[in-house]
């Protein structure tokens, strides 16, 4: 007798192709939310985009530069992506400075993850938690705000989420192995070629811990059908050898020597570190709105550990566990530390989530329901906070705008949070709770991404430099110098001209600086650069106000000093006016 369906509004949704309909338009809506107008940022987004201008500008889709440095340790799947959306796009844009289309593979990244984790949720759970685990996890903070940046994450956490979804379909017992095999091995090639080994590290971690747990491999078994290998490699071959050929085997020294060994030993270029549990510590903040169902997932994942490992109830959690728990301590032990390194794992936390808001009907928890509020009031007020420090970034005549723009946006912000907390108690029904949770974030993602953000001037240096530029009519032009002094941040290339300078104050005097030249001196090292063009008879000049604001790829507030080099007058040893550093 064939089950019959439920009249549910919600499930009728979830049903069939309609639940994936539903969860693409949310993941696309989180992801694009902010993408067409927050300014480029640095330092990861810029750099990706400037490299991938340079592809399009050379029509040399192999190497990968910013400017005349080669990043050829990175992979290159991410930047043909990049190139593609904007050649598509190309005869509707102005210039190739719009950051907007190198941003929409990141949404489509999201967009795939999302739908991975439905496919993965609803395998290993049913359809109803899938839809749950799959919205909450597209409208995270994190998942949101990698989802809106033209980088690799969005996109690699995709193919991440695809390949352990065909795991989830192996390990449930599917009806075609073989083309569920096929799809694991071409999300490991693709995987590969965005962020290098971590799809296939994740993959395996999970694999291993699962079949370690339960001591049955068989169900990995079609993994071997031969094609899956071959497939991943006719993927990541031919790139290999051809950026192997083309730069005489550095690719893979700069790949080990600077790239992984780095980030192995001691934390990479970023050089940011951390100490034990700092993603622990970040994931509510991170995953929020999930964050109100955490206790409830803890609860369900204890349960799964004490169990036997043969109970076949507890399957669904188990992989879950093996997916998401080893990805994390992998990272805890890596002495680089950013936030967005374990986003792989948050389709699993996710999925944990959506099982344990169901479970917190059926179970008689006493702590999981208020300890979800705490968590998720304490979760959101954070990210309310960082709205009312961005909105302090907004320009205003007044001496005290930005702290009435602060208290007007927390003031708004928390009235959200509490609404949705006073939804969380009154309503009962674990998809009226998702519901909630959903609209709760992307309400706050909107005000955050849509409005406070591309408002926030003062936070985009780069980006008011270059408005600057163009008021005073230096915007740099083909054939015509334009040295950077003491600024070195990749946006303020992507926002002007892929020739223009980056020079170091100690390199000033080296530099072939002409008088006639367009210039911009970073105020801290104004004095150093005024007095080494002097030694050649040079002097700055100031074409309009400087640009103050906040540079966020170093997290420091500076002043821009833009203008022109001449010659200074004979028989004068006057500076022009120095600018306020």
């Amino acid at each position: 007798m064939a089950t019959p369906v439920s009249p549910a509004l919600f499930d009728q949704f979830a049903r069939g192709w309609r639940g994936y309909v539903l969860i693409a338009l949310i993941a696309l809506t989180s992801g694009l939310l902010g993408a067409t107008r927050v300014p480029v940022t640095d330092v990861d987004e810029a750099r990706f985009a400037q490299a991938t201008r340079q592809m399009i500008e050379t029509d040399d889709y192999l190497r990968i530069r910013v400017q005349d440095a080669e990043r050829n340790r990175k992979p290159v799947g991410i930047y043909w992506l990049q190139a593609a959306s904007v050649n598509a796009l190309r005869p509707h844009l102005e210039r190739l400075n719009t950051i907007w289309p190198y941003r929409l593979p990141s949404a489509l990244g999201l967009m795939l993850a999302s739908l991975a984790t439905l496919w993965a949720g609803a395998t290993l759970f049913g359809r109803r938690e899938g839809v749950v685990g799959a919205a909450i996890f597209a409208v995270g903070l994190l998942a949101g705000v990698e989802g809106m940046l033209a980088n690799t994450d969005a996109v690699m956490t995709g193919f991440t989420a695809l390949a352990l979804a065909a795991l989830a379909q192996l390990r449930a017992g599917t009806t075609r192995p073989r083309i569920v095999s096929l799809a694991f091995w071409i999300a490991i090639g693709c995987g590969i070629m965005i962020k290098g080994p971590i799809t296939p590290l994740v993959a395996l971690l999970t694999l291993a811990t699962l079949v370690l747990w339960e001591r049955r491999a068989a169900w990995a078994r079609p993994l071997a059908f031969w094609p899956g290998p071959v497939l991943a490699l006719a993927i990541t071959l031919p790139w290999l050898i051809a950026i192997g050929v083309a730069t005489g085997g550095r690719f893979y020294t700069d790949f080990l020597l600077h790239e992984i060994g780095p980030k192995l030993v001691s934390g990479g270029d970023h050089r940011h570190g951390g100490i034990p549990g700092y993603y622990l510590l970040w994931l509510p903040l991170l995953i929020f709105p999930a964050s109100y169902a955490l206790p409830a997932a803890a609860r369900l994942a204890w349960s799964t550990i004490r169990a036997p490992r043969d109970d076949d109830a507890n399957a669904p959690f188990r992989f879950l566990i093996a997916w998401a728990t080893p990805t994390f301590l992998f990272f805890e032990i890596m002495p680089a530390k950013l936030i967005h390194y374990t986003l792989p794992a948050y389709p699993a936390i996710a999925l944990m989530c959506a099982a344990g808001l169901f479970a917190m009907r059926g179970k008689r928890w006493r702590t999981a329901h208020p300890a979800g509020l705490v968590l998720f009031g304490v979760s959101g007020a954070l990210f309310v906070a960082a709205m009312a420090v961005v909105s302090t970034f907004m320009p205003g005549y007044l001496a005290d705008a930005g702290v009435r723009r602060a208290v007007a946006t927390a003031l708004i912000g928390a009235a959200t949070v509490g609404a949705a907390i006073v939804g969380l108690i009154l309503l009962r029904r674990p998809t009226t709770r998702a519901i909630v949770l959903v609209a709760c974030a992307l309400t706050l993602s909107f005000s955050l991404r849509e409005r406070l953000l591309p408002e926030a001037r003062t936070l985009f240096v780069s980006n008011e430099a270059a408005a600057t530029m163009t008021r005073a009519r230096l915007t740099p032009q083909e054939g015509q110098n334009f040295w950077i002094v003491g600024y070195e941040q990749p946006s303020i290339i992507f926002l002007t001209r892929t020739w223009v300078r980056l020079v170091e104050i100690g390199n000033v005097a080296q530099t072939p600086i002409n008088a006639g030249d367009g210039i911009m001196i970073e105020g801290r090292v104004f004095d150093q650069a005024q007095a080494a063009l002097s030694a050649r008879g040079l002097e700055f000049e100031a074409a309009d106000q400087p640009a103050r604001g906040m540079a966020i790829g170093r997290g420091e507030y500076m002043t821009l000093n833009i203008g022109r080099v001449r010659e200074i007058a004979s028989g004068s040893s006057a500076a022009s006016p120095q600018p306020d550093p």
